[in-house]
């Protein structure tokens, strides 16, 4: 009874370290693209995106050094899935998320290119260090021509935090703003894993098995900065924020976690993910473009529709999983 209590202690205990972290995130990215000229788009898609990719990082780079070459590809896999269908879902039931046209030239094409070389990539039976280098230098190549694409000499307009920090920021507003962001970061990450060691704790004590364990509360739990930041990003306006980094967490997590990981240790592609994760993978990405495209916007009917999916493939996967 006690271990339970500590397991649910440390649960919510690390749930509201990810809200203050979201919170400190959202605000310090907002003020910081305005003070450098630089739009909320690009620093939702590329700061805020590579914030909340962090505990998948570490995830799978612990999990590949340690020999669970598997467990990061599906880490990786199902952030992916939970971003598009759990994260924006409960995003656009908050507030209808309008999507910027230059998200829909750039950054959603490069995700559908980069979700394609993974899965063509991960036909030979493994992602090893010479692609696994590819995927990373493609990351860094996408980063420098976002920044150099929306680079704004005019003031961003963006959602309340914008409103509220219209001012120029001194050098000393500049390094807390930093300081701010860099704690963000930080209790996002500590907030997750946290919260996953607590809802693993409660997972094995209610009787779930270990595959179904790693393939929705890890999956789940290393997602949960991604909907605390695009949820307070939601809520306070920052739409552009909220949208960018559900897309830019996901190249993140394809050319950066798998691809960072894949260069430092091999990761094995099991085929049994072709039969089900690879397939879902390629539909929640064509899901994302579908809603998105649909008059730019995506509405809460979409979200209850994307949340739904969410659901269905949950039950699935612990069906699969062997609960």
């Amino acid at each position: 009874m006690t271990s339970v209590v500590f397991d649910v202690a440390v649960t919510a205990a690390g749930l509201a370290v990810l809200l203050a972290g979201g919170w400190l995130l959202v605000k310090a990215a907002a003020r910081l693209s305005l003070a450098f000229g630089i739009s909320p788009l690009i620093v939702g898609a590329t700061v805020v995106a590579l914030g909340t990719s962090a505990p998948e990082l570490s995830v799978s780079m612990a999990a590949a050094l340690e020999g669970s070459g598997g467990l990061a590809v599906g880490n990786a896999f199902g952030s992916n899935i939970t971003n598009v269908l759990l994260v924006l879902g409960i995003a656009s039931l908050i507030r209808p998320m309008d999507v910027h046209p230059s998200l829909l030239r750039w950054e959603m094409p490069v995700l559908g290119v980069a979700t394609a070389a993974v899965i063509l990539a991960g036909l030979s039976g493994m992602i090893g260090h010479v692609v696994g280098a590819a995927l990373f230098v493609g990351l860094i190549i996408f980063v420098a021509l976002s920044l150099l694409r929306h680079r704004e000499k005019e003031v961003p307009h963006g959602g309340e935090e914008f409103t509220r920090a219209r001012d120029p920021l001194s050098r000393w507003g500049i390094a807390r703003e930093i300081t701010l962001l860099l704690v963000g970061i930080g209790a996002l990450a500590l907030g997750s894993a946290l919260t996953v060691e607590g809802s693993v704790g409660i997972a094995e004590r209610v009787g779930l098995s270990d595959v179904a364990i790693g393939l929705t509360i890890v999956a789940i739990g290393t997602s949960l900065p991604e909907i605390v930041t695009t949820a307070v990003a939601a809520y306070h306006g920052e739409r552009e924020i909220a949208v960018a980094n559900v897309v830019g967490s996901n190249i993140f997590n394809l050319l950066g976690v798998l691809g960072l990981t894949a260069t430092v240790s091999t990761l094995p592609i099991d085929s049994e993910l072709y039969s089900f994760e690879v397939p879902v993978l390629a539909a929640a990405t064509a899901a994302l473009f579908l809603v998105a495209w649909t008059n730019r916007r995506i509405v809460r009917v979409e979200g209850i529709a994307l949340i739904a999916l969410f659901v269905i493939v949950l039950g699935i996967v612990l069906a699969r999983g062997g609960l």
